[in-house]
């Protein structure tokens, strides 16, 4: 089922953006089998910030970057596919219609869609505005990105950062007026615009017999894939409230395999004597 929305695009295309910025990274798309877009130093992709209310920009990318399977078309839609790492399946890329916003200074764009096999997508194609030739695509609907040529992790907000610091301080945790862990040591992660979170070593749990595996997984582009635990605190399950990264990006490697709790309700964290 395709994501892409018509009203967001009409609405983008009247109203324009916030602000933008040309990207320093090499964007790569996979799409059905297929590297349908590979920027270059040529054909850079741009970061375009479309809701004020968002810290996150979002990217498009240069006409000029998508695969000579797609950009080589003929009149009747069909491309010229088979070479240079292109799908082998027909690859088809055909206009559905054209918007056009309101106002002098409106954007224009078509809406296209790129079939190869029996996989679509839907994406927008800039044809009046400050973003003529750059694509608009449905970041859900690719099978993969890469940025530099790693694995995408998630978009990150550019003007946000990570800072670690050891620290002696003295931390503990109860629940339910229970305490559950307790350390002398920890790891401060600072993160802008959220609240410091401590990291203590996974030994400052009280009573191991008290964790529970968790399934839950979840993804952060700053500090990796955070793994859950949960925990039986007198006779009631506290479902994940501890979470730790196994693996965490270079930038939080300082709490690998380090623990904090969620600061939650029935969730006291006192860190020399001060609750948090």
């Amino acid at each position: 089922m395709s994501t892409f929305d018509k009203a967001a695009l009409a609405e983008l295309l009247t109203k324009g953006h916030q602000r933008q910025m040309v990207a320093t990274k090499h964007l790569t798309l996979a799409f059905a089998g297929t590297y349908i877009v590979a920027t270059t130093l040529a054909a850079k992709p741009v970061l375009v910030w479309e809701d004020p209310a968002s810290s996150y920009g979002r990217y498009y990318v240069p006409v000029e970057s998508l695969h000579p399977s797609i950009k080589g078309q003929g009149n009747d839609g069909a491309a010229k596919n088979g070479s240079n790492g292109a799908s082998k399946d027909a690859v088809r890329l055909e206009t559905i219609e054209t918007l056009q916003g309101k106002g002098a200074d409106a954007w224009a764009a078509a809406v296209e869609k790129l079939s190869i096999g029996d996989r679509s997508t839907t994406w927008a194609r800039f044809t009046q505005g400050p973003f003529k030739d750059f694509i608009r695509f449905e970041p859900k609907e690719m099978d993969a990105w890469f940025e530099n040529g790693a694995i995408f992790r998630g978009l990150k907000n550019v003007y946000k950062r990570i800072d670690t610091t050891p620290i002696a301080a003295h931390v503990v945790v109860t629940i339910a007026g229970t305490k559950v862990a307790e350390s002398q040591v920890a790891v401060l992660l600072s993160e802008t615009y959220l609240n410091p979170a401590y990291y203590l070593p996974a030994t400052s749990i009280l009573d191991w017999g008290m964790v529970e595996k968790s399934e839950r997984r979840t993804e952060c582009p700053y500090k990796g894939e955070a793994a859950y635990f949960h925990l039986n605190v007198n006779g009631k399950r506290q479902e994940n409230v501890v979470w730790y990264y196994p693996f965490p990006t270079h930038e939080s490697s300082g709490v690998e395999g380090l623990v904090s709790f969620y600061n939650k309700e029935g969730v006291e964290i006192l860190v020399d004597g001060v609750k948090i």
